[in-house]
């Protein structure tokens, strides 16, 4: 065994505190430096004390390509007198579905009201069912796209702390999905529809409209839009006697959990041109992250909140597919307007069809109708199982009733 050598160290810092507390009263010895430069140059040496000046207020200086400073009250350029109720892509309703309904003024129809999708079983071949189980794959489990995901927590344990582990995110997982089914429903639709279709990913809308006195603000994110050259044909005629009332939250108001801010803008936002030819709003999928999306009461987020937040996505496309159609200033439309929409969070589908009759929300007499389809589940169970992937409980009816939507004219 070798021993090492012994290093002995030392703290200067108490000895440096001690030479400066000696050398305190230490006596300043003059260099006659002053009286050589006053007798011998005939320079005056001044206090600096004597010749220093007060602070003077200089002017600001405006460098070009530096934003100027904004404040947030009445100065701010965007700030107006009416407060506006502003809802964003993270925000759900307090009061959920029976809430977006009064908002959008719309009623729900009953289940055997319409057979919209005819061809919702199509007789596709068998390997058509094989390349969704890969589309399935590909997306949850052999993505080599790793991100730190959420924490976990545990109820029982609150304060344990798991370590941080990395995956593919749900966002991605369904981005994935929502891409690679469509692209499959191009390829089974054949050129003669999918020159028919335009498909859009992450377009932002902004809807203003007036309801009663209040202006309300939809900013929303369309995740997966297809348009098409043609529109859909209306679920029901706008002019039917539908003897169907809105739902009744008293002694809620509508407004409820929506934000209320004095600095925003009134400009529209629609991501398809005037020019195109697909301008009439097909289908859209709405994924639901539960990371992103949250509950201001801070607990978890209720089905009946998602698909209120479905309504309200449903109802700015078509509302802004109208306005684009007809003019801004048409209320009670023409002809309806009428959109799919394709629920998910990758694993649970749910489907509905969204007709739009008219834009003034205030007017009770002529309504928008919603018609749900029963939900279905995609899978049971996607993930490394031993270390092996391993995909159980695969639905085929998912991907053939996307097909019919994709297909429907």
């Amino acid at each position: 065994m070798k021993f090492t050598q012994v290093l002995y160290k030392q703290h200067i810092g108490r000895q440096i505190t001690k030479l400066w507390y000696i050398k305190r009263e230490r006596k300043i010895l003059s260099d006659k430096i002053e009286n050589y430069l006053s007798d011998k140059l005939g320079i005056q040496v001044k206090d600096a004390l004597e010749v220093i000046t007060p602070k003077q207020n200089h002017t600001r200086l405006e460098i070009e390509g530096l934003a100027p400073r904004i404040f947030f009250d009445k100065t701010h350029p965007d700030w107006k007198a009416q407060a506006c109720l502003i809802f964003k892509d993270h925000n759900v309703l307090q009061e959920g579905f029976r809430q977006a309904q009064i908002l959008t003024n719309t009623v729900c129809l009953p289940d055997n009201s319409s057979n919209y999708i005819q061809d919702s079983l199509l007789d596709l071949p068998e390997y058509v069912d094989d390349i969704v189980k890969r589309i399935i794959y590909t997306s949850n489990i052999f993505d080599a796209h790793q991100e730190k995901l959420p924490k976990r927590k545990d109820p029982a344990r609150p304060a344990w702390v798991f370590p941080r582990s990395f995956g593919i995110t749900n966002c991605r997982k369904m981005r994935n999905l929502s891409r690679k089914i469509l692209q499959l429903c191009e390829s089974l639709s054949g050129p003669d529809i999918a020159k028919k279709r335009c498909i859009l990913y992450d377009g932002i809308t902004k809807l203003n409209l007036e309801k009663e006195s209040d202006l309300i603000q939809f900013t929303l994110r369309s995740d997966v839009t297809v348009m098409s050259a043609s529109p859909l044909k209306p679920l029901e005629s706008s002019n039917c006697n539908l003897e169907i009332d809105l739902p009744n939250i008293y002694p809620m108001h509508y407004s409820i959990s929506l934000d209320q801010t004095n600095f925003y803008k009134t400009e529209d936002i629609y991501p398809v041109s005037a020019t195109t030819p697909w301008k009439n709003v097909h289908t859209i999928f709405v994924h639901y992250d539960p990371m992103e999306v949250k509950n201001l009461t801070g607990f978890s987020v209720t089905e009946n909140q998602i698909f209120g937040r479905t309504m309200i996505k449903s109802y700015t496309m078509a509302a802004f597919c109208a306005r684009q159609k007809f003019g801004s200033s048409v209320k009670k439309l023409p002809e309806p307007v009428t959109l799919q929409c394709i629920q998910s969070d990758g694993k649970n589908y749910h489907f509905f069809i969204f007709q739009l009759n008219s834009l003034d929300v205030n007017d009770v007499s002529v309504k928008n109708f919603w018609y749900a389809l029963p939900p279905l589940t995609l899978y049971e169970k996607a993930e490394y199982d031993n270390a092996r992937p391993v995909v159980e409980g695969y639905n085929p009816e998912v991907f053939r009733r996307i097909l019919a939507f994709y297909r429907n004219e």
